[in-house]
C-alpha cells in the first residue's frame, strides 16, 4: 500500500531481528521494502534444542527465493521487541536477555541493544 511503512512481526522463529525484504520470488519490493521482524522469545527452553539451530544444526537464514537486506542478523537468544505505533512513523526496539548471567528482575531495567525507525512515506 502507497502511503504505509510495510512491516511484518513474527514470534514464531525463537530469534530476533530485522531486515528489509526486496524481493520474493518475482516480485520486486524494492520501491517499498517490507521491514522483517522476529520479535524473540522472552521464555524458551533452555536447553540447545529449544533454539532452531539446536534442532536444525543452522540458525535462521533468509529463503532462497527471497533477497533480504539483514539489519540485524537472527540471533538465538530471549528478548523481546517493543513497537510504538504513532502517525508518522513506527519505532522498534530490540531487547536482549540473558538467563545464565541476568536475573529476571533485570528485564525491568533492560535497555535496547537496537531500534530502527520506519518513517511513513508520504
Amino acid at each position: 500500500m502507497k502511503g504505509r511503512a510495510p512491516l511484518i512481526i513474527s514470534g514464531d522463529l525463537h530469534a530476533i531481528g530485522v531486515g528489509k525484504m526486496l524481493r520474493s520470488g518475482t516480485l520486486d519490493l524494492r520501491a517499498n521494502p517490507i521491514t522483517t521482524v522476529l520479535a524473540g522469545p522472552i521464555g524458551s527452553r533452555t536447553t540447545p534444542l529449544g533454539w532452531p539451530s539446536g534442532r536444525r544444526g543452522t540458525g535462521a537464514m533468509p529463503p532462497a527465493h527471497l533477497d533480504m537486506v539483514e539489519e540485524v542478523k537472527p540471533i538465538e537468544r530471549h528478548g523481546f521487541t517493543l513497537v510504538d505505533f504513532t502517525p508518522d512513523k513506527i519505532r522498534l526496539q530490540f531487547f536482549k536477555w540473558d538467563w545464565k548471567t541476568q536475573v529476571v528482575d533485570d528485564i525491568d531495567t533492560l535497555q535496547p541493544f537496537h531500534t530502527t525507525e520506519l518513517i511513513r512515506p508520504i
